[in-house]
This record gives structure tokens, C-alpha cells and sequence, in this order.
């Protein structure tokens, strides 16, 4: 299980093993085929600390296209959540309409040659 949390030294991602073990991370992938998204966000975490919210997003839809292989990722299969001091302290959910705007941006960006893609 992945836990997003937010207090007074800032955010943080934890990963808990069945075994009880916690582990805090910058970036996580867990589940089926994660290695994929590992790797992605292995060879780029070092640019997280300075991303804004939408860089972000888009390193969270490459991941994920990453581990994907087979599936196209659209607004129907996959949910956003955002855990931060810009969102209110609170969790958040990004709309369908987001979901598209996002799948999108990254698309588009990748075609104008502006991002790297990771083909699995």
C-alpha cells in the first residue's frame, strides 16, 4: 500500500509492506507490472524537487505509460489523486475532463519532440 501524507516538514509517500516494514520514498510504483514505472521514475526523481504540479502529473502519466504496454491510458482507466499544501491541505481527484487534458499534454509534448518517452 502506497500513503500519501502531508505535515509541518512537507510531503511524503510511504510504502507499507504486510510485513509491517514503512518505507519513505520520493516516487513509488507498487502492483502489476510496477518495473516498468520504477524504472521510469528511478532515471528522472532527481528532477521532482523542482517540478511544479503539472510536471508532476505528467511524470505520473509517463510512469504509468511505462508499466501500461499493451493499454492505451485514457480518462476511463485511470484515476489522479494529489496529496499538497497548494490543494488545501486535502486529497484530491482530477476530473475525466482533467484525466484528458493531462493524457494530452504528454502526448503532445512527445510528439514535438519535447519529452521523452519510455517504450516498453
Amino acid at each position: 500500500m502506497l500513503v500519501g501524507a502531508i505535515d509541518e516538514a512537507g510531503t511524503h509517500l510511504y510504502e507499507t509492506c504486510p510485513s509491517g516494514n514503512y518505507y519513505e520514498y520520493t516516487a513509488m510504483a507498487i502492483g502489476d507490472r510496477n518495473q516498468s514505472a520504477k524504472t521510469y521514475l528511478e532515471k528522472n526523481f532527481e528532477s521532482f524537487s523542482g517540478a511544479d504540479r503539472e510536471d508532476m502529473l505528467k511524470h505520473g502519466v509517463r510512469a504509468l505509460r511505462a508499466s501500461a504496454q499493451d493499454t492505451e491510458l485514457t480518462e476511463h482507466n485511470l484515476s489522479v489523486g494529489i496529496v499538497g499544501r497548494g490543494e488545501g491541505n486535502e486529497f484530491k481527484t482530477l476530473s475525466q475532463d482533467e484525466i484528458r487534458e493531462l493524457i494530452a499534454s504528454v502526448g503532445e509534448a512527445a510528439a514535438d519532440g519535447g519529452e521523452q518517452m519510455i517504450v516498453s
